[in-house]
């Protein structure tokens, strides 16, 4: 039989983490790119979604990195 180690690496493991300043600034870029699509003359209301969605995600990940650090509720507004 061969051997197998337990060792392995997921996509997560060598995925760069951003800085949350990144994070919030591409957030702030999909808003208003959604708000461009939405407000051009030829709505683009997929391409709208899309950039929401995206924002979306990028807020997600900047709420587990708080959960992550153990900021939560009244620690949140004590460091604000």
């Amino acid at each position: 039989m061969s051997s197998m180690t337990t060792e392995s690496t997921t996509p997560a493991d060598t995925e760069r983490t951003p800085p949350l300043s990144e994070l919030c600034g591409d957030a702030a870029k999909h808003v208003a790119q959604a708000r461009v699509a939405l407000l051009s003359g030829c709505v683009d209301t997929d391409g709208a979604l899309d950039h929401l969605d995206q924002a979306i995600f990028l807020l997600q990940r900047l709420s587990a990195h708080g959960r992550a650090m153990g900021l939560t509720g009244m620690a949140k507004l004590r460091s604000a």
